[in-house]
């Protein structure tokens, strides 16, 4: 992957500031947002109570990387994502975890980025990212994930998954508009307002960043892809006992164990 020259993580930030800033951001848009992380922690332990490697891909700011290392005291977690700016956050994790945590810039399209890892995981997971891929690109995704899981291993994606009726989505975002008015979330940052600070903060143009990033990109549909599509191209590639784990209205933990 192309590195971007000149781009260098800042070292007089508040980066605890911005990772509460993020995450109470991003509960603004997503209800139950803690609930998810929940799951994910009780699932792996429930299927892998010996679990000593993680891989946590699309991983952002690490708010999941954070839920999964406090939960989990003798993981080893490693995480992957495509935006340094927002690796940048992650790594604050570094001065809590040491070397508990592993952090990779790499490209999820990219089908060589999986060549970083040379031992499988126990559990691969994932949280609100991997809707920004288009269906051929996950489907190659699902069978990289397959290839890197122990056997018995885990996959679990909290993500937006679409409805193939009209009627049924529109009533699930009705659900969910009346979740988020009820959790009256207060956060000062919407989805722009975020970026745009964050960006004076770093002293750069992080929307020149992301363009060049996905200048390429060719994403799925923001509302997610229906459950069924991902059940069956998971049990396509290898995985048995796939299940939704969770869901809430828009949003759904599914995945599955590999066999």
């Amino acid at each position: 992957m192309e590195d971007l020259k000149g781009i260098t993580r800042p070292e007089s930030i508040d980066w605890d500031s911005w990772t509460k800033r993020w995450d109470q951001m991003q509960e603004r848009y997503l209800a139950e947002r803690s609930e998810r992380f929940n799951q994910i922690v009780k699932i792996i332990k429930a299927t892998q109570p010996e679990a000593s490697r993680i891989l946590d891909i699309g991983c952002g700011t690490g708010s999941l990387s954070q839920r999964l290392l406090k939960e989990l005291p003798n993981v080893e977690l490693h995480c992957v994502d495509i935006d340094p700016t927002m690796l940048w956050i992650t790594e604050s994790l570094k001065t809590k975890f040491e070397d508990r945590i592993q952090i990779y810039r790499l490209d999820l399209r990219d089908n060589s980025w999986a060549k970083n890892f040379s031992l499988p995981f126990d559990a691969v997971v994932s949280a609100t990212a991997l809707h920004w891929l288009n269906a051929c690109q996950l489907n190659t995704l699902y069978q990289t994930i397959g290839q890197l899981l122990c056997s018995g291993g885990i996959f679990l994606n909290a993500d937006h998954v679409g409805s193939e009726s009209l009627k049924i989505q529109k009533y699930w975002k009705a659900c969910r508009e009346k979740l988020r008015s009820i959790e009256n979330n207060n956060a000062s940052d919407d989805w722009d307002s975020f970026w745009s600070s964050y960006s004076k903060a770093l002293k750069l143009d992080v929307n020149k960043i992301h363009n060049h990033l996905f200048k390429d990109r060719e994403g799925g549909p923001e509302d997610g892809l229906p459950l069924s599509w991902h059940v069956d191209r998971l049990r396509e590639n290898g995985f048995s006992m796939v299940d939704c784990f969770w869901r809430c209205n828009c949003d759904a933990i599914y995945g599955g164990l590999k066999e």
